[in-house]
């Protein structure tokens, strides 16, 4: 293999070259992905349902939150503003249409059935007549006299003389020809009252005419006057009526304006969609009284990409930098710089793989960047650190190169072997974000194998080939430091290696023990930096409003205006809200439809139809599809309930269902596919790491065909396994979805450090020694290349530490701990379990 290196240098070095920019076309066509499709399989029937959704009634809103005193926000400029900023908005892309006050105020006021709201509200009708131009309310005032009887004429006579103070009732005896127009003397209260008790003194269906009448006169909610708007807006005794008060939350301190998206959710969409609805703000200028926030996941999103591109390069740059100083502190052979300036060739086909392939870039496979950098560069330390070893015996490039490819090729092809297959175990998981991890890091540790082991065995030895030192002139190097040290500690551990175990044991069981009281923290808002502005006034947004997270249900049939599909979601809507109480509220087409004086039990199909189709546009297009086969029935979630909490909730319900015949009702929508991604994180946990370790054991057995070489590296990963728990435990940090894939890690870094250091064993048996001292030597030799190669992964896992995205922290965080174990543990578990083994031989062959 040496021989083909050298004799083909040119060949070698134009092919990585060549392939090196394929890879790197592929780099700029890495799609970035944090939505919930991440957690959830694209064959699953809830991410089937959810597109289907989403097709329907679009993705999740963006909300827009004005904030101030009520006296700036309900004003005639406000509500001015707040119209154009709509219009501005409807035509911005991928936005399916707008919901505020201003726009469901017009369609309720002036809608065909407006008549019969208008009649349900006497004082209402009272103020906006009050509120009209002189000329419309005194047109509307002889319309109402009109109609009055005599009777009715002389009781608001009576009423209006009840009203009088003193000093109109003098004026009016001082002439009484005033009393003809008496109006004029009235003050605007005592003019609201007496329009009030007229209205109270009609028929239901006088009532609905002149409440007609009224509305027509109205102008739109944005021409209207300020005292126009305020007697609308706060009718029911200077609050804000019920059903007004999702968009004017803490009784008009606040104005909301929701942004229906289109069903475009990738990551791109929302940063476009995020800047528009920014400048859009800009351009209204609002008074520099009112703040406005924008909120909500699309509006998460559309920062998170520039976060995660910081996060990205401060992950590299802190990585090289720790990595740098490592190797020059502890590495002290000629070129140590070489694994590092290699490893960058790696990165570039790994991540311009995932380009070409479209493996997207997520909260997971952006931190395999100092994975890859901390496990490549090991790679290139142990071939470098081999060829030193022989290179410093003669000086003689050409033996050097055929021995440390001889021995290291194999030995890290073993590990590379091994650790392949622990990341590609991780395809057990039923969540694609995992699946792509361990696909990364898989793809990034075969790259970073063949380009150290290429480039470092054909440039090391061509750039010595004229260096004819020999032997003879060669001086013997005393051992170094951190040499004796680990012959001294491989000695102790030979000596007391049943306590050693047993220790090891014991922690292990413990760790093993307290996993499953760990929980697992899916909540992405949690996962991303928390200074991010629109996270912020997100959590502004919730303290306002209360809860915006709502789980949705996707009700199908022919026709879901159906009265007898009407009736049972309507039934089934309250049933669970009165069984749970997690429900804070429902929100479905029959309840709408309630809340504009429709009862769905006693009101024809044919009525129900045209009432339905009466619905505002707002309504409309969160509530029912153009083509009348699915409604929505919405859910609102107690904000304090935890995801797994909201995920058992979401089960009893979907356990509840019981649709007529030719009616579906299932679960869909953004909540829903982040809360079967808790499901999805957590499932097959345990098996996957059985099926590691398996794989492993399997792996070992047919490269050694002995079944303890095979068992050799996997106790000492057990034990790791069982640490990096109680670790968690200890720490009081919960699994998140980069955490729980722990295992597969340690699983693959772990094992490499132990098939090190057991075919250096191997080798020195074959040379004659006897186990004790030859583990000794194993691990006096290759034990520093282990160290430095397990300092340059540990330096390289520490960077994601400085990342901004807490899941990164804690990840990072653990895998340094893991890191660690798995390196004390190759030097210490692995020569306890050899020696006890050996001695347990011995001690048979005696009997």
């Amino acid at each position: 293999m040496g021989h083909f290196i050298q004799k083909r240098i040119g060949w070698l070095l134009a092919a990585i070259l060549l392939i090196t920019a394929g890879f790197a076309v592929g780099l700029p066509k890495v799609q970035m992905d944090m939505g919930n499709s991440i957690f959830v399989s694209k064959k699953a029937q809830v991410y089937k349902d959810t597109e289907t959704y989403q097709k329907h009634f679009g993705g999740d809103a963006v909300y827009v939150l004005l904030s101030g005193s009520r006296d700036d926000l309900v004003s005639h400029d406000t509500m001015n503003r707040l119209d154009k900023l709509r219009g501005r908005l409807d035509k911005v892309d991928n936005v399916r249409g707008t919901t505020s006050i201003v726009n469901v105020l017009d369609e309720s006021l002036h809608a065909k059935n407006a008549a019969s709201a208008g009649a349900a509200n006497k004082e209402q009708q009272a103020q906006l007549m009050a509120s009209l131009p002189a000329k419309a309310k005194q047109q509307l005032q002889g319309q109402v006299t009109a109609i009055l009887t005599p009777e009715q004429q002389q009781q608001i006579q009576q009423y209006t003389m009840s009203l009088l103070n003193d000093a109109q009732k003098q004026a009016l005896a001082a002439d009484p020809s005033a009393a003809t127009n008496l109006n004029k003397a009235l003050q605007p209260d005592q003019q609201a009252k007496i329009q009030q008790y007229t209205m109270s003194l009609l028929t239901p269906e006088r009532q609905g005419k002149i409440g007609q009448q009224v509305q027509q006169q109205l102008p739109k909610t944005a021409d209207m006057s300020t005292k126009m708007l305020r007697n609308l807006i706060f009718s029911d005794s200077g609050r804000v009526p019920k059903a007004m008060q999702q968009l004017l939350p803490k009784n008009g301190r606040n104005v909301l304006l929701l942004v229906n998206t289109s069903d475009k959710t990738d990551m791109t969409t929302y940063v476009k969609l995020t800047k528009d609805v920014n400048q859009a703000i800009k351009a209204a200028h609002f008074d520099h009284a009112i703040k406005v926030r924008v909120a909500g996941s699309p509006a998460i999103s559309g920062q998170v990409q520039a976060r995660v591109t910081r996060a990205m390069m401060i992950m590299l740059g802190l990585a090289v930098v720790v990595m740098f100083v490592i190797l020059s502190l502890i590495f002290r052979v000629r070129r140590r710089m070489f694994p590092l300036f290699f490893v960058a060739v790696s990165l570039i086909w790994t991540f311009g793989f995932m380009g070409w392939t479209g493996i997207s870039l997520t909260l997971a496979t952006m931190a395999t960047l100092p994975i890859i950098i901390g496990l490549g560069t090991d790679f290139g330390v142990q071939f470098l650190n081999r060829y030193e070893e022989e290179y410093r015996h003669d000086h003689n490039a050409t033996h050097a190169l055929e021995v440390a490819i001889g021995k290291m090729g194999p030995a890290v092809g073993i590990s590379l072997m091994v650790m392949t297959f622990s990341f590609l175990t991780m395809f057990l998981s039923k969540a694609p974000m995992m699946q792509g991890f361990g696909l990364t890091l898989a793809i990034g540790v075969v790259s970073a194998y063949i380009t150290e082991l290429i480039l470092m065995f054909s440039i090391v030895p061509f750039l010595d080939r004229k260096n004819t030192t020999t032997a003879a002139t060669t001086k013997e190097r005393k051992p170094s430091a951190l040499a004796a040290f680990l012959k001294r500690y491989a000695t102790f551990v030979t000596k007391h290696s049943v306590v050693i175990l047993i220790i090891g044991i014991l922690l292990g069981g413990i760790g093993f023990g307290v996993e499953r009281q760990l929980n697992t923290e899916t909540d992405m808002t949690k996962m991303i930096p928390q200074s991010m502005p629109a996270l912020q006034d997100t959590k502004y947004l919730q303290r306002q409003i209360g809860s915006t997270a709502y789980i949705t249900y996707l009700v199908k049939g022919d026709d879901v205006r159906d009265q007898k599909t009407m009736q049972y979601v309507a039934k089934f809507g309250r049933q669970e809200d009165r069984r749970y109480t997690g429900i804070t509220g429902v929100t479905s087409l029959p309840t709408s439809l309630q809340m504009n004086a429709v009862k769905v039990s006693e009101t024809p199909q044919k009525s129900l139809n045209a009432r339905s189709n009466q619905l505002p546009k707002s309504m409309k297009q969160v509530l029912i599809s153009n083509d009348h086969q699915y409604t929505t029935l919405q859910f609102r979630i107690n904000k304090d309930l935890s995801s797994t909490q909201q995920l058992k909730l979401m089960n009893q319900i979907s356990n509840d269902v019981h649709a007529p015949h030719g009616v579906s009702i299932r679960p869909a929508g953004a909540q829903v596919m982040g809360l079967t991604g808790v499901n999805n994180m957590t499932a097959n946990h345990e098996l996957i790491i059985i099926a590691g370790i398996t794989i492993i054991f399997l792996i070992l057995l047919l490269i050694y065909r002995d079944f303890r070489f095979a068992l050799y590296p996997v106790l000492p990963i057990l034990l790791v396994l069982g640490l990096s728990p109680l670790t968690l435990w200890l720490m009081g940090i919960s699994y998140n979805p980069l955490t729980i894939s722990l295992s597969s890690l340690v699983l693959g870094i772990g094992t490499e450090f132990t098939i090190l250091i057991l075919e250096r064993y191997r080798e020195e048996q074959q040379r004659g020694k006897q186990p004790i001292d030859a583990i000794i030597e194993a691990v006096t030799s290759v034990g520093q290349a282990i160290f430095v190669s397990g300092m340059t992964v540990i330096g390289g896992f520490s960077a994601i530490i400085f990342a901004n995205f807490p899941v990164l922290q804690s990840f990072g965080l653990i895998t340094v701990l893991d890191t660690a174990f798995s390196l004390i543990s190759a030097l210490t578990i692995l020569p306890a379990i050899i020696v006890f083994l050996h001695r347990w031989d011995r001690k048979k062959m005696h009997e």
